[in-house]
């Protein structure tokens, strides 16, 4: 007997060890195996009564294993409470979505839905996702869901580090309020009597404390518009009578970040708009057996991409997407002939030439920053107020170079966002260039003495060219410090045409409320005004933009007045601001994103009617100096012949600096009189002194004195008798 329990005693401790040793054995691994790696067992368990109409199957399960890369306390598993989930039954070929969410976070966590559900409707219920939306129940990430998914504490928000909590800072961005369309539209054609934002896409509060100059506290949701009488729906709703409200809902709103995508562009809604691809065709290209093959509107995969890919940016950036072709003559473009990353460009002619950043290999993240794209966490009107990068942020200006500062501090956010980027990374030590906000740029630094950008998604090192170091132009004093940089080296703007909108009142549905009209854009040599920061900038001035309202018998509709009385029909209806300027003939200050090396010529501005915004023609110079005998004499003549007007359709100020066209950027206007006389004067210059470099142009008020006097005469006379 005791040497049967002696042989046991020996087997039990023997047992014991190697459970022991195979336990630590597993525990060691666990331990050095990376956060990447965490890749589930599937444990396979027949059942016959999951699925009561249905071949017995088998049913997979995930463990839900993952903690939160930068809170290893918290697990993954506690946000809805499933430890292992069975959604890989059904979705047994689908993509992890990406690196940082690995497959061990499991489905619920994102999506919602019932993990331990053995059947389809029980596991869908209670799936999180917008039903507006019209995408079905696949994604998560709309704004209006986003905050019990992608915006859980510790995901995408409640961070201590704000620049981490990003849902909180879209909803606050200009993609996600579109407060400059919004603001602008409604100014222009007078359904409010300043510029700055009073709504958006959906009411809005800033409460974290941080405001910039020019931020606002908050936004209300744009009203309602009806025709009718009485709201239509609780009076909780605001209700506006305006048309452009109607507008901008039906129309403009497209380009929302919450928004369907067109019939042609295909993306996605709220954060999922800008981290999931798709195809040209917008069909499913994975291994999930549940998404139809045949049905346009799925992402390529289910897989997410950190870096924006430029295909997504030019679905609504439309003036962007222009330099990434050369269109001629309506040249035709079907989706047959282009790659899985492009889009259908613009119909128009014109010979574009490529932006020397895009032709170099730039993406749009690799000059916009974060908080360019996603906000800052303010609250802003107009885009310009929002991008914190400018040409001087990389390539300083005539006096000084870039603003540099070191990073010091291992948990820097620039080392932190470097993780996603390709082939390098930030370091403590390194120096990195300064935003005009005063931000480290995460792509632009020092390398080897001299400012490099590197380029996020390729890994490319671009050189970036100071501007202290280049002679010609930039040291002209009438130019320092009053030009934008992009007044010369930009190459063209966009030409809108086909600008449009027709009404029909009594109808449903969008497609039949507004007709629709087939645009165009051409490109052209951009004319110039005041940018909203006090310099000479690009003018967008696309053509004049008209309102036609019907009533269900097709009949124009009354323009009312505020006193009842009728000033007009909606028929080709051009809008006057509340600054008395018109709403329908825009000037806009932008940046076209159409950067060339070489720089637009002397008499390309000083000598041209166009590039100062008094459209094309002759201008007669009289002999007062008010300017009261200035004339321009139009080479298009058409406003002239209907009766409109005595100006060229193109002009946006006459020869007496008096604004023709609405501006809705504060600060912003075309020339004046005093400016445009200036700039024209230099003109009688230019044909002796036709470079940059010129002495004449370092003292201005010198030069026109010696003009004036008889060794000019003589000397001019001279050059004239040789030629």
């Amino acid at each position: 007997m005791n040497k049967i329990l002696c042989v046991g005693s020996i087997l039990l401790l023997v047992i014991i060890v190697f459970l022991t040793v195979s336990f630590a054995a597993s525990d060691e691994k666990a331990e050095t195996q990376p956060f990447q790696s965490f890749m589930e067992e599937m444990r396979i368990v027949p059942s016959s009564d999951s699925f009561p109409h249905q071949t017995p199957q088998a049913i997979n399960e995930v463990a839900v294993t993952a903690t939160l890369p930068d809170y290893p306390w918290i697990r993954v598993s506690e946000y809805r409470g499933y430890l292992s989930e069975k959604c890989v039954s059904c979705h047994q070929g689908t993509e992890q979505i990406g690196e940082s969410h690995p497959r061990s976070f499991g489905c619920t966590v994102c999506h919602g839905g019932d993990g331990g559900a053995e059947d389809k409707n029980t596991a869908h219920a209670t799936l999180i996702y917008d039903p507006s939306a019209g995408t079905g129940k696949r994604n998560p990430s709309s704004l209006s869901v986003v905050d019990t998914t992608c915006g859980q504490s510790y995901c995408h928000s409640g961070h201590s580090l704000k620049d981490r909590n990003h849902v909180e800072r879209v909803k606050k961005s200009m993609m996600g309020t579109l407060a400059g369309m919004i603001s602008g539209l409604r100014y222009q054609w007078g359904a409010q009597g300043h510029r700055e934002a009073d709504y958006g896409v959906r009411s809005v509060k800033d409460e974290d404390g941080l405001v910039n100059e020019g931020a606002l506290p908050g936004l209300q949701k744009l009203p309602i518009f009806t025709d009718k009488g009485e709201a239509s729906k609780t009076d909780t709703v605001n209700v506006s009578r305006h048309i452009g409200d109607r507008l901008l809902k039906d129309r403009c709103f497209n380009c929302h970040i919450d928004s369907p995508s067109g019939p042609e562009n295909f993306r996605s809604q709220g954060c999922a708009a800008c981290h999931f691809t798709y195809d040209a065709d917008g069909l499913y290209k994975g291994s999930d057996p549940t998404i139809p093959r045949d049905e346009p509107g799925h992402p390529r995969r289910h897989s997410m991409t950190t870096l924006t890919p430029d295909s997504i940016c030019s679905q609504c950036h439309k003036s962007f997407q222009i330099t990434q072709v050369d269109v001629s003559k309506e040249e035709s473009f079907s989706a047959g002939t282009l790659n899985e990353t492009s889009v259908k460009p613009l119909p128009g002619y014109g010979k574009i030439r490529q932006d020397v950043h895009v032709a170099a290999g730039f993406e749009c993240i690799d000059c916009h920053t974060q908080f360019d794209i996603m906000g800052d966490g303010n609250i802003y009107s107009k885009q310009y107020q929002a991008v914190e990068i400018r040409c001087e942020t990389c390539h300083g200006d005539t006096d000084s170079r870039p603003l540099i500062a070191q990073i010091t501090d291992p948990l820097d956010r620039v080392i932190r966002l470097a993780r996603s980027y390709t082939g390098w990374n930030n370091l403590v030590g390194d120096w990195m260039v300064l935003s005009s906000r005063q931000r480290k740029l995460t792509n632009v630094k020092v390398r080897e003495g001299r400012i490099v950008a590197l380029g996020k998604r390729n890994g490319k090192v671009y050189p970036i060219p100071l501007t202290v170091d280049v002679v010609g132009g930039h040291k002209i004093p009438g130019h320092k410090n009053k030009l934008e940089c992009t007044s010369c080296h930009s190459q063209w703007v966009p030409d809108c045409k086909g600008c449009h909108a027709t009404f029909l009142s009594g109808q449903t549905g969008t497609d039949k409320s507004w007709a629709s009209v087939k645009q165009m854009v051409e490109v052209k040599l951009p004319s110039l005004m005041l940018g909203p920061r006090g310099k000479v900038t690009p003018m967008f001035s696309p053509e004049r933009r008209l309102l036609n309202v019907f009533d269900e018998q097709k009949n124009s509709i009354a323009v009312m007045r505020d006193d009842g009385d009728a000033s007009g029909d909606y028929r080709e209806w051009s809008f006057t601001n509340p600054h008395g300027y018109s709403g329908g003939r825009l000037a806009y200050s932008m940046n076209p994103h159409s950067i060339g090396k070489r720089v637009r010529s002397c008499a390309s501005c000083h000598m041209s009617s166009r590039a100062l915004g008094l459209g094309e023609g002759d201008i007669s110079i009289g002999l007062k100096s008010s300017g009261k005998d200035d004339i321009l004499l139009p080479l298009v003549k058409t406003e002239i012949t209907s009766g409109r007007s005595q100006l060229t359709p193109a002009a946006r100020v006459t020869m007496r600096g008096e604004p023709l066209a609405g501006v809705s950027q504060p600060g912003a206007r075309p020339f004046n009189q005093g400016e445009i006389n200036r700039i024209l004067k230099v003109g009688n210059c230019i044909p002796c002194h036709n470079e940059y470099d010129d002495p004449i142009y370092q003292d201005m008020k010198k030069s026109y004195l010696f003009e004036k006097s008889l060794n000019h005469r003589n000397l001019r006379k001279r050059i004239l008798n040789q030629q």
